[in-house]
């Protein structure tokens, strides 16, 4: 059962160490079903009381949502005091080996990967601890410059602090040397969480891409790439869709769509799929291409943009011909 809504405080900026104390609160409050995140988050929290590199640690999506069960796994994020990009690279990789030494501690594990994920003018670390239990711990270690910016340009408005560090003598400010409004690598950052038309234009021509794909592949009879293909549209038409109606992360797609709204999908989303057979596959690459037009037009509505019109007519044309 998902969370109540509105359980524990309103997602903060994490601007004081105050917010970690409510973040506390809120931990303490999260339902039984939850326990099991409950007692990673509190775990990590506690110990950055300990790490010296520790600026913050933030929680979110589902969780911050209040809309996890105990399925959901803990997306999380681990602000470090270090100079943003190539420069904060051994800072972070300093805290993500210590968090992956205390993993143990947690609770059993079954596997951990750690790797380098994220844009190139940033330097961040993923941590995927995979428990026995069933709990999953998602944690991006990142330099605190980096929140701070993002923060600033209105990002992660469902992340709760759960750990601030008090402010440095005479800095006015936790852990963060740059300057408002300006992000480490001194540009003026986008907002983290806005959708652009130039992203639902691209979007959408991805997915006719897909689709000239699919059309491809079951023309050489090879039904297990066109079905690929097949999902890729469909992942556009998801992520279209989530844009058209205002979710709060539309690039997450499906999970968005029913966070958002599990009652309104796209129409006739259920014909675009099938098996592995090619008649089947043929139908359902024809239905794509009316879901994908529904699903483009509708973002273009809410964030105007130059629709791939002409590869749309293409594509469509050629999934229209007898194979």
């Amino acid at each position: 059962m998902p969370m109540a809504a509105g359980l524990g405080p309103e997602p903060s900026d994490g601007s004081s160490a105050a917010d970690g104390l409510a973040g506390r609160a809120w931990l303490a409050a999260l339902p039984d079903e939850l326990a099991a995140q409950r007692r990673v988050m509190a775990f990590l929290a506690d110990r950055c009381e300990t790490w010296p590199l520790a600026a913050s640690l933030l929680v979110g999506c589902s969780l911050g949502r209040g809309a996890a069960d105990a399925l959901s796994d803990i997306d999380a994020a681990l602000g470090v005091d270090a100079p943003g990009g190539e420069a904060g690279a051994a800072l972070i990789e300093t805290a993500e080996a210590m968090v992956a030494a205390a993993l143990p501690e947690m609770g059993a594990l079954v596997d951990v990967l750690r790797h380098r994920t994220g844009p190139d003018s940033q330097y961040v670390r993923r941590i995927f601890a995979q428990f026995a239990d069933g709990t999953q711990l998602d944690l991006a270690v990142v330099a605190e410059a980096e929140i701070e910016a993002r923060r600033r340009a209105g990002g992660a408005p469902d992340f709760i602090s759960l750990y601030q560090a008090p402010a440095r003598p005479g800095s006015g400010e936790p852990n963060d040397q740059t300057p408002a409004g300006r992000s480490a690598s001194g540009r003026e950052p986008s907002a983290a969480y806005a959708v652009t038309g130039e992203q639902v234009r691209e979007w959408a021509f991805h997915g006719w891409c897909a689709l000239i794909d699919a059309d491809k592949y079951l023309r050489r009879g090879s039904l297990w790439e066109a079905h690929s293909r097949l999902e890729a549209a469909r992942d556009h038409v998801w992520a279209l869709w989530a844009a058209a109606h205002g979710a709060l992360y539309p690039w997450h797609g499906l999970s968005q769509v029913l966070d958002h709204d599990p009652g309104n999908l796209p129409p006739g989303i259920e014909s675009t799929v099938a098996g592995l057979d090619a008649p089947g596959l043929r139908r359902a690459a024809r239905a794509s291409a009316k879901v994908l037009t529904t699903a483009s037009e509708a973002a273009a509505r809410r964030h105007p943009a130059d629709l791939p019109a002409p590869m749309a007519a293409y594509v469509t044309r050629v999934l229209s011909r007898e194979s």
